[in-house]
């Protein structure tokens, strides 16, 4: 009988500590998750105030097209995509820089600017779709923050883009300005990589063929752009991009490799031009 209680008390014992290492466990997982968080919410946090800046040092160069119904179209279009397959802890902006050179740019956090220019080359929505969604990859696959190495290899608070741009120090605060310079410099001159431009064109395509826009508009809207490069109409888009027949070989590589050829989807051609008449 001596026997028999030794041994339940022993179950008892193993069982309490099995129950206690447990339940430390599972506090020390919910704390870990707690702080991931906090500072995932905290690069975030510098990363949109990164991009504020850059993207104001966009608006020093070009003006911002003043027309309320098309710049709430191009929104409308931008935010549609965004909110099934862009980041969902950062809000985006969409604006028209008044230019007639061909391009559009992706700020960090969301900033994204489409010219008039381009506007005008284009002849349907799902071309405009397809811009923007290019623009909406740079901002989601942090292409720039990755570029200036800015992006941590854990998730600390105290480094990555958190780290360079949390400080309020008279230091900090220049490190913030040359950053900007440097990714102001990126998208006017340098550019990115050809694998993220690339990356950019193929999830592009996914993003218009899972909101059901037409695929190909795209490649023809990148294949219109030929004979204005040529005349230079896009002298910051020639400068910082591979190759209009490089992107379009790589695509349509990627169409035919995917078996994507045969998808079709809406260009809402007529809703396009009724708001876009008087470019």
């Amino acid at each position: 009988m001596q026997k028999l209680r030794n041994y339940l008390w022993l179950f008892v014992s193993i069982c309490y500590f099995c129950f206690a290492s447990s339940a430390q466990t599972h506090e020390s997982r919910l704390r870990a998750h707690h702080i991931f968080w906090k500072n995932q919410e905290a690069n975030t946090d510098r990363e949109i105030d990164f991009g504020r800046g850059v993207a104001a040092k966009i608006l020093g160069k070009y003006k911002i097209l003043r027309d309320e119904k098309k710049v709430r179209y191009v929104s409308q279009i931008g935010t549609g995509i965004s909110a099934q397959l862009g980041r969902p802890e950062i809000r985006y902006y969409f604006g028209i820089l008044d230019t007639e050179d061909i391009n559009a740019f992706a700020a960090p956090g969301g900033y994204i600017f489409v010219t008039l220019g381009a506007l005008k080359l284009m002849r349907n929505e799902a071309q405009l779709a397809g811009v923007l969604a290019h623009e909406l990859v740079h901002v989601g696959q942090k292409h720039i923050i990755r570029k200036l190495k800015l992006q941590s290899t854990d998730s600390s608070v105290t480094s990555g883009i958190a780290q360079v741009l949390g400080g309020a120090s008279l230091s900090a605060k220049i490190a913030i300005e040359r950053l900007n310079d440097l990714a102001f410099k990126m998208l006017m001159e340098e550019g990115l990589s050809k694998d993220d431009e690339l990356d950019a064109d193929q999830k592009a395509l996914e993003m218009l063929i899972a909101t059901g826009y037409d695929p190909r508009s795209y490649l023809d809207f990148l294949k219109s752009l030929k004979p204005h490069l040529a005349k230079g109409k896009a002298v910051v888009l020639s400068k910082t991009h591979p190759t209009i027949e490089f992107r379009y070989s790589k695509l349509n590589e990627f169409i035919n490799r995917n078996g994507l050829d045969k998808i079709q989807g809406k260009t809402n051609e007529k809703r396009f031009k009724k708001i876009m008449v008087s470019l």
